[in-house]
């Protein structure tokens, strides 16, 4: 009976699995974005402007609100601001090509994006606007660009020349203070019941800083114990 039982399930567990695989198969967001068709239209009338220009100076977090100010002669419904991390995004940052095939102008896609008329429905009209955007830190800096043209999702295939991804502008970069911080602590039973198990992710080296970990009783003193290393 188990048998016929598991026989049953598998296949149904396969069916289910396929129809979701098929269902989601290029919902996410960011697969519309055709950065490898991405052209120039830089202007220097158009500007991005994203503040503060250092995060984590007060709070020590590793996550910190951008304010991004943009603006552009040109305005259009499809502007859209994307976020880049590392801030360098251009083409001499893309690995050996072809010398057969042509390069593209942009080879990192962005790692977030909005519409440059989210929080600015005035934006198709003065061609001024602005948005608020959580950043987290990647170990590297930040770039924020303004693009026009769209995303050249599938229905615009047959226009390329109208709906490619157009950069604009681009921002002044931005870093966290200390982007090596160690982040994201995460607390596990240990192999004994007394025991508890830290891990945590950094960006220094071995060679760089020695990790341990402080703990004690609250008000108490702390005590200091080493902690291993892993590097990935």
């Amino acid at each position: 009976m188990r048998g016929l039982r598991l026989m049953i399930f598998i296949p149904s567990l396969l069916i289910l699995t396929n129809l979701q695989e098929t269902s989601s198969h290029g919902d996410h967001p960011l697969s519309r974005i055709a950065i490898h068709e991405a052209t120039f239209a830089l202007t220097p009338l158009a500007h991005v402007k994203a503040s503060p220009s250092i995060l984590g100076l007060t709070t020590g977090q590793n996550s910190e609100w951008v304010t991004i100010e943009y603006s552009t002669p040109s305005p259009s419904v499809d502007d859209w601001i994307g976020v880049f991390s590392p801030a360098n995004f251009s083409a001499s940052t893309c690995p050996s090509e072809n010398p057969r095939v042509y390069p593209p102008l942009l080879c990192s896609a962005p790692i977030k994006f909005q519409y440059a008329s989210y929080s600015s429905p005035q934006y198709k009209d003065t061609g001024k606007g602005s948005l608020k955007l959580q950043i987290i830190n990647q170990r590297s800096d930040f770039s924020f660009a303004l693009f026009t043209g769209g995303f050249l999702n599938v229905k615009a295939r047959d226009f390329p020349t109208i709906f490619v991804p157009k950069l604009v502008a681009v921002s002044n970069k931005v870093v966290f203070s200390n982007p090596n911080a160690p982040a994201y602590p995460r607390l596990a039973q240990g192999k004994k019941w007394d025991e508890m198990t830290v891990t945590w992710t950094s960006g220094y080296g071995i060679s760089e800083a020695e990790p341990f970990v402080e703990w004690g009783p609250k008000g108490g003193d702390p005590i200091r114990s080493p902690a291993g290393y892993t590097d990935f």
